[in-house]
C-alpha cells in the first residue's frame, strides 16, 4: 500500500518516498519520523515520544529532531507538519491512500504492512486517512494522549504481538486501563475482526462473565443454557474470527476470567488477549506484563533530565490542562520531583496532586502532602483473593484507605442522589462545638479525602459545572453499612439535614432575602441537584426523631425551586402536614417563609383561596416585625396577587400601595421588574389591558438585560401574550407564543404552562380550531406534570366544543367552574372570556336541558386526569355522546 499527499507518494513497505513516480533523497531518520507523524496524524506527538521512535536506546539531542523535522519540510512543503511550539509536532496535510498491496500482505481481511523490524508490525493503512472507515470494534475513536507511558506502551504492543495472551498486572492506581486501552487502539486495525474491550468492574458474579464478554461482542447467547454451554457457543462463535479481546479487570473473577480466558486461547486461535489484573490468571501460554511506577528523578538530577521522566511529565500535562500558566522552571523543578518520589510514581495520585496545584501552589502542595496521601505512598498493596463478591471487593478497597479516609467515606453514605464540593466540606468536618471526634478532620482534610476517593473511584465526579459527587448505590449502601458499624447513623443523618437546611436557606436568602444577588439561574442550578437530599433530609427532620424547626426550614426554603421546577403539589403535600404542628418554637424567619411558600405554591386553585390569603397575610405580619425590607415586599405582593385572582379588585389596588412603597431602586433588575409585574397583574384583574401591556414591555425590556433570569422573561411574555389576547390582537399573540417556545425548546417552567395556555387561547377566539387541537396535544403532557390542568380546563370546554363534543365540553365546563369556584376565581377576567365561550357554543346546539344538566354533574367531580383523558379521545365521532 502506498499513501499520497499531492504529487508525493509514501510507500512503507520499501522505506521510499516518490514525487512524480521519482524517488526522492531522504535519510533513514527521516523516514522513520515522517511514519511516525503520518501513524499518529489523529494528535499531537510530543518531541520526547518521536525522539523515543525514531531514535531507540539512543540518547541524542533535541537539535537532530528539528534538522529531520526541517528536511521533511522541504520535501512536502512548509504546511505539512505543524508545531505545538513547546510540545511537539503533527502530521496535518491530508492524505489518501492510492494502491493496495499484495494478497500475502492481508491479515484476517485487513490490508497491513510489514515494516521494518524496528518498527514492529503497526496498522499503517488505519491512520493514513480519515476517509478510511474504522475496523470493527467498541472502543472510543479518540483517546487522552497516554502521558508518561510511551516506552511502556511500545514494549506492550511488541508483546501482543508476539504472545496471544498478555496480562498487565499492577496494584490499584497504577494506570493498568489507561495502558491497556492505548494498546488496544492502537493495534484496532491489525485484526480482521478489530478490537474489544469488555469493562468486568460491574460484573459482580463468576457465571455473569459470559454473558458480559458476549453483550461486550455483540453476540447473542441461546436462552436458558448453563454456563458451560454458554461458553462452548461464544468460544464457537469466536473461533473462526481474529481480533483482539481486552478483559478489564480480572482480579475480583480470577478463577471465571482465566477459565474464560483458556477456553478462548484453545479454542479461537485467531483471538489474541489481553487482560488487566492485580495477579496474573495464570494459564498456559499466558505473559505478564508487570507496570511499574512512571520513572522518577534521582535526588539531585538536574532540572532538565528530571523533567524527561514520565512522572514529571505526567505531573506537568495535568498541571497545565488545569492551569494553563503553570510550566516547569528551575525554581520549583525539585519540589515537583519531590512530590512525584513521595506519591511514588503512581498515576492516579500525581493527577489529583496536580488538580490542586492552582490551589496550593507547589510549595503548599508539598507541605501538604504527608498524612493525606499515606495510602498512596506507604506500603505494598496485596494482590486481592480469588471468589471476591462485589461487596469483598469493595470492602478490600476501602481497607486500603487511610483512617481519615474511611471516615469521610462512610460519612458520605448519608447523602441521597449526590451531593455538592460544598455540602461534603460542611458534613463530614469534624463538629466545630467542641466536639472531638477521632480522627480530627478539618476542611482541608475532608477535602483531600474525598480527593482520594474519586481517585480510587469509590466517589464519581460527574462532569458538570460546578462538578457534583456521588457514591454509587452499591458502594453508598456499603458505606451506610459502615457507619452503622461505627453507631454513627443517628448522629451523622442529623447532621446532614442540619448541613441541607443551611445549604438551601444560604441559597434562598442569596436570591430573596436582604442582600439579593443570586440570578434565578444560579439559584436553581445550585439547588435542582440537591433536591433529593433535601426531601431525606426534611423526611427526617419531620419524623419522629427529627426536629420541628429544622423541618420548617427546609419546607420553607425549599418552596421556591420546588415552584419553578413543577413540583408544586409536591411541596404542599409535605408542608400540609407540617402547617398543624408549628408552634413558637419554630424561628420567626422560618416560620414567615413557610407561610408565604404555601400561599405562592397554593396558588391557582391548588389550595382554597382562604388558606393561600391567610397564609399570605401570616408571612407579612411576621416580616413588619422583623424590618426584613425585602421580605415584607414579597409578603405584601403575594397578598396583592391573592386579591387580584379573586376578582376584590379594591382591596387590591389599596394593598398595592405598601410593596410599591417597599421598592427601591437599588433593587436588582429581577425584583424591580417583579414591582412592574405586581402592577399589571393588578390592572389585569381590573380589565385595564393596554395599561398592562405597557407596564409588562417595561418589564420584558429590564429582563431582556437580565441573561440569568430566563424563567422571569417567559413569565413576563406569558403575561404579555395574555394581554394581546384580550384586547383580541390574536395574530401578535400567536407570533410571541410561538417564538417563546421555539427559543425555549425543552423548557417546562411554569412561565411556559402559560405560554402554551395562551396560544391555545389565541388560536380557539381566531378560530383556527384544527391548529388548537395540534396545540393543546402538545401541551398537556407538561399541563399535567404542573397540576394545571384545571387553570386550563375552561379553554379545554370551549375547544371541545367547537370540535362538536358537547357532551364533554359540558362535563369539563362544569369542572372548570368547580375549580374557579374552589379558587375564588371565577371573577378573573380570562376566565369569563372563556367560560362564555364553551356555554355560547353549547347554548347554540339542540341539547336537551336535562342532558346537559347531567353532563355537568358528571363534570363537577372529575379530576385533572379524568379532564386530560377527555381530551385525548381520538374518536372524531364522539360529538355529542353522552
Amino acid at each position: 500500500m502506498t499513501v499520497q499527499y499531492g504529487a508525493i507518494e509514501v510507500q512503507p513497505a520499501t522505506r521510499q518516498v516518490l514525487i512524480g513516480g521519482r524517488p526522492a533523497a531522504l535519510g533513514a531518520r527521516a523516514f522513520d519520523l515522517l511514519l511516525a507523524l503520518v501513524e499518529r496524524r489523529e494528535r499531537l506527538v510530543a518531541k520526547h515520544e518521536l525522539l523515543d521512535i525514531v531514535w531507540p536506546d539512543v540518547v541524542v539531542e533535541e537539535g537532530n529532531l528539528h534538522v529531520q523535522i526541517s528536511a521533511l519540510r522541504k520535501l512536502l512543503g512548509p504546511s505539512a507538519i505543524s508545531t505545538i511550539p513547546g510540545r511537539g509536532y503533527r502530521f496535518v496535510a491530508p492524505l489518501r491512500r492510492t494502491t493496495s498491496p499484495p494478497a500475502d500482505r492481508s491479515v484476517g481481511g485487513q490490508q497491513v504492512e510489514r515494516l521494518a523490524p524496528a518498527e514492529g508490525r503497526k496498522a499503517f493503512a488505519a491512520t493514513v486517512t480519515e476517509a478510511a472507515p474504522l475496523p470493527p470494534g467498541n472502543l472510543a475513536a479518540h483517546l487522552e494522549p497516554l502521558v508518561g507511558r510511551e516506552s511502556e506502551l511500545h514494549t506492550l504492543l511488541a508483546q501482543i504481538e508476539a504472545h496471544r495472551l498478555v496480562t498487565i498486572v499492577g496494584a490499584s492506581g497504577m494506570g493498568k486501563t489507561t495502558l491497556a486501552r492505548a494498546a488496544a487502539q492502537a493495534l484496532r486495525g491489525r485484526w480482521r475482526d478489530g478490537a474489544w474491550l469488555v469493562e468486568l468492574a460491574p460484573v459482580s458474579e463468576p457465571a455473569q462473565l459470559v454473558p458480559a464478554v458476549a453483550r461486550a461482542l455483540r453476540i447473542s447467547l441461546p436462552v436458558g443454557v448453563d454456563e458451560g454451554s454458554a461458553l462452548d457457543h461464544l468460544v464457537g462463535v469466536l473461533g473462526p474470527m481474529a481480533l483482539l479481546l481486552v478483559l478489564d479487570n480480572c482480579e475480583h473473577l480470577i478463577d471465571a476470567a482465566s477459565a474464560v480466558a483458556e477456553r478462548i486461547s484453545t479454542g479461537a486461535p485467531g483471538v489474541h488477549l489481553l487482560a488487566t489484573s492485580q495477579e496474573l490468571l495464570n494459564i498456559s501460554g499466558e505473559a505478564l506484563f508487570k507496570l511499574n511506577p512512571l520513572t522518577l528523578p534521582a535526588v539531585g538530577m538536574a532540572p532538565a533530565d528530571a523533567a524527561q521522566c514520565g512522572a514529571i511529565r505526567l505531573f506537568v500535562e495535568r498541571a497545565r490542562a488545569d492551569d494553563a500558566r503553570f510550566a516547569l522552571s528551575p525554581d520549583n523543578a525539585h519540589a515537583v520531583a519531590d512530590i512525584c518520589r513521595r506519591l511514588d510514581g503512581l498515576p492516579l495520585a500525581i493527577e489529583l496532586a496536580a488538580a490542586r496545584l492552582r490551589l496550593l501552589g507547589v510549595q503548599g502542595l508539598r507541605d501538604k502532602l504527608g498524612e493525606c496521601f499515606r495510602v498512596l505512598t506507604g506500603g505494598a498493596r496485596t494482590a486481592m483473593r480469588r471468589h471476591q463478591t462485589l461487596h469483598a471487593a469493595i470492602d478490600w478497597s476501602h481497607a486500603l484507605l487511610s483512617g481519615p479516609e474511611q471516615v469521610v467515606f462512610r460519612r458520605l453514605g448519608v447523602f441521597v442522589g449526590g451531593f455538592a464540593l460544598e455540602l461534603a466540606l460542611a458534613l463530614a468536618q469534624n463538629d466545630a462545638q467542641g466536639r472531638h471526634l477521632d480522627p480530627p478532620l478539618d476542611e482541608w482534610a475532608v477535602l483531600d479525602a474525598l480527593s482520594a476517593l474519586v481517585d480510587k473511584s469509590l466517589v464519581i465526579a460527574d462532569a458538570s459545572e460546578p462538578p457534583r459527587y456521588r457514591l454509587l448505590e452499591t458502594t453508598r449502601a456499603f458505606a451506610l453499612e459502615k457507619l452503622a458499624a461505627a453507631r454513627e447513623t443517628d448522629a451523622w443523618v442529623e447532621r446532614h439535614a442540619r448541613a441541607v437546611c443551611a445549604f438551601f436557606e444560604r441559597t434562598e436568602e442569596a436570591r430573596a432575602g436582604e442582600e439579593a444577588t443570586l440570578s434565578h439561574a444560579a439559584f436553581v442550578q445550585r439547588l435542582a441537584p440537591e433536591l433529593d437530599n433535601a426531601r431525606a433530609a426534611l423526611d427526617w427532620a419531620a419524623g419522629g426523631a427529627g426536629e420541628l424547626n429544622l423541618a420548617i426550614g427546609l419546607a420553607g426554603a425549599t418552596a421556591a425551586v420546588c415552584a419553578d421546577l413543577g413540583l408544586s403539589l409536591e411541596a404542599l403535600g409535605r408542608m400540609a402536614g407540617l402547617q398543624g404542628r408549628l408552634d413558637d418554637s419554630v424561628h420567626p424567619q422560618r416560620t414567615a417563609r413557610f407561610w408565604l411558600g404555601v400561599s405562592e405554591l397554593g396558588g391557582v386553585g391548588r389550595l382554597p383561596h382562604a388558606e393561600i390569603l391567610e397564609a399570605a397575610h401570616r408571612a407579612q405580619r411576621i416580616y413588619r416585625t422583623t424590618g426584613a425590607r425585602v421580605r415584607l415586599y414579597h409578603a405584601t405582593a403575594q397578598t396583592v396577587r391573592c386579591l387580584v385572582q379573586a376578582g376584590e379588585s379594591r382591596s387590591a389596588e389599596a394593598m398595592l400601595a405598601e410593596p410599591l412603597r417597599l421598592a427601591d431602586s437599588a433593587w436588582p433588575a429581577w425584583l424591580r421588574a417583579d414591582c412592574l409585574a405586581l402592577q399589571g397583574y393588578n390592572y389585569q384583574g381590573q380589565q385595564r389591558f393596554e395599561e398592562s401591556l405597557a407596564m409588562n414591555l417595561k418589564r420584558q425590556a429590564l429582563l431582556l438585560r437580565e441573561p440569568g433570569e430566563r424563567r422571569g422573561l417567559i413569565l413576563c411574555e406569558a403575561d404579555l401574550c395574555l394581554d394581546l389576547n384580550m384586547l383580541h390582537r390574536y395574530e401578535e399573540t400567536i407570533a410571541l407564543a410561538r417564538a417563546v417556545i421555539a427559543r425555549e425548546r425543552g423548557e417546562h417552567s411554569a412561565g411556559m404552562v402559560y405560554v402554551w395556555m395562551r396560544l391555545l387561547r389565541a388560536q380557539i377566539f381566531l378560530g383556527r380550531i384544527d391548529d388548537a387541537w395540534l396545540t393543546m396535544g402538545q401541551a398537556l403532557p407538561g399541563w399535567r406534570r404542573d397540576g394545571a390542568v384545571f387553570i386550563a380546563s375552561a379553554l379545554l370546554a370551549a375547544l371541545l366544543a367547537e370540535r362538536g363534543h358537547f357532551a364533554d365540553a359540558a362535563r369539563v365546563g362544569a369542572a372548570a367552574i368547580t375549580y374557579q369556584r374552589r379558587a375564588n376565581m371565577e371573577r378573573y377576567p380570562a376566565y369569563q372570556r372563556a367560560n362564555a365561550r364553551w356555554q355560547e357554543l353549547l347554548a347554540a346546539q339542540p341539547c336537551q336541558p336535562d342532558d346537559i344538566a347531567r353532563w355537568q354533574r358528571e363534570g363537577e367531580a372529575l379530576d385533572e386526569a379524568a379532564i386530560a383523558a377527555i381530551c385525548l379521545r381520538s374518536d372524531e365521532g364522539h360529538a355529542g355522546a353522552a
